[in-house]
């Protein structure tokens, strides 16, 4: 008996009756599918770890970046007159001063650890002090002060008083005025862009993967003979589909929400600079849906073309470069110009580029509209091919099938 005639048997026994449809048994399958990937540690574990990870990348850079930092400096008694603090220092570096009794303490407490560095005054000249290296904030703060000092002791040796030096060197810094206020930091987009590209991409190999491993672990275990004689083809794969789709929707809901949760906690001047993060965020979801639905069914129709799961490499193989192409190209997609443009509607890419339009706040509403609609047609045609090569592969064993040859028992 011949695949397609098992599939008629197959969906006159699950018609609903008098109804003369199909059952929804694709959502029976669906949750086959989900419960397996459920109850797989591994898949648990790694969605955590993703997690943890988007989450403390978006955190950490603020925490290390932003605050208040106290240091602690040996002053050796010659050296006080030139650590005095100025009134228009850096109020997040505090700069504690400790008085020590000569030369030789101030470096012995630096060896020790006990300070950060140590002013010294030696024939005349001042230094700083450090072990192997000298923080930089904490470096800028006493090399101005030393500057100020010597400026106000070399004017008073020319007959200017110390206060009349010291008002003009406590004159306010010149006024900085930017012609684009709102410019958005290329270097921020660069890596906000490598992140939707990166999830994108991982997200829809790693679940791509899945959908074709069970469709081949069927086949090789003869599961597949069982399930074509109660379930029809086509539901088996919308089931598949849908119910991996379901958990990749999930996992990208929970990582976007991660990190833009973490950038409000961690990096709210981030956010305030940059209005379109959550936007392209919420974007970037839409676009994983159907970038996904596009490319899935592509995966499961190469998974069927396999009989073993040794041969689902070179099955796999075109599928994984529509996904890693458009994932390199967009790295040639940093400065706004014609090629990010393109590619922010070319339908394999766009999931990864038009977000990063959006955060750089140049996209009219009806761009990632337009782009959306033709990722939906591009999904339709996908759907189409993978389909047919789908169903006519599926009960097919003993060797792995080429798209050629898969194609001409389709047609």
């Amino acid at each position: 008996m011949s695949g397609q005639q098992v599939q008629a048997q197959a969906e006159e026994r699950v018609r609903a009756p008098g109804q003369g449809r199909v059952q929804r048994q694709w959502w029976i399958v669906a949750q086959r599918e989900m419960l397996e990937r459920l109850r797989d540690k591994g898949f648990v574990f790694s969605t955590i770890f993703l997690f943890v990870v988007v989450a403390a990348a978006a955190v950490l850079p603020g925490v290390f970046a932003g605050g208040t930092h106290d240091y602690d400096v040996a002053v050796a008694p010659e050296a006080r007159g030139v650590v005095a603090a100025l009134p228009a220092e850096d109020p997040d570096t505090r700069v504690h001063l400790r008085e020590v009794a000569d030369t030789a303490a101030a470096e012995a407490a630096v060896r020790s650890g006990d300070v950060e560095a140590a002013v010294v005054v030696t024939d005349g000249r001042a230094a700083v002090v450090g072990d192997r290296s000298v923080p930089d904030r904490l470096s800028a703060v006493l090399l101005q002060r030393i500057t100020a000092a010597q400026t106000v002791a070399g004017f008073e040796q020319l007959g200017v008083s110390a206060q009349d030096t010291s008002r003009v060197l406590a004159l306010p810094p010149p006024e900085q005025r930017l012609l684009a206020p709102d410019a958005v930091d290329p270097l921020v987009v660069y890596f906000l862009g490598l992140a939707f590209a990166v999830l994108f991409m991982q997200i829809v190999v790693i679940f791509g993967y899945s959908i074709a491993q069970s469709v081949v672990q069927e086949k090789q275990t003869r599961v597949i003979e069982l399930l074509v004689t109660t379930v029809p083809v086509r539901q088996l794969l919308i089931g598949k589909i849908l119910g991996n789709g379901l958990l990749a929707f999930g996992q990208i809901v929970l990582l976007v929400v991660a990190g833009v949760g973490s950038l409000a906690v961690g990096q709210r001047e981030l956010l305030r600079s940059l209005p379109g993060i959550p936007a392209a965020a919420v974007w970037f979801v839409v676009f994983f849906v159907l970038g996904f639905a596009m490319l899935s069914c592509l995966w499961a129709a190469a998974g069927a073309m396999a009989s073993r799961l040794e041969d689902l490499q070179s099955t796999a193989t075109p599928v994984q470069m529509f996904v890693m192409l458009p994932f390199i190209a967009t790295f040639f997609t940093n400065e706004p110009g014609t090629l990010q443009t393109v590619l922010s509607y070319v339908p394999l890419s766009s999931p990864m580029v038009m977000p990063k339009r959006i955060v750089q706040g140049d996209v009219a509403l009806w761009e990632p509209l337009l782009s959306l609609a033709v990722i939906a047609l591009t999904a339709m045609v996908f759907v189409t091919i993978a389909r047919r090569l789908y169903e006519n592969s599926l009960l097919q064993t003993g060797r792995s099938l080429g798209f050629r040859s898969a194609w001409r028992r389709a047609a």
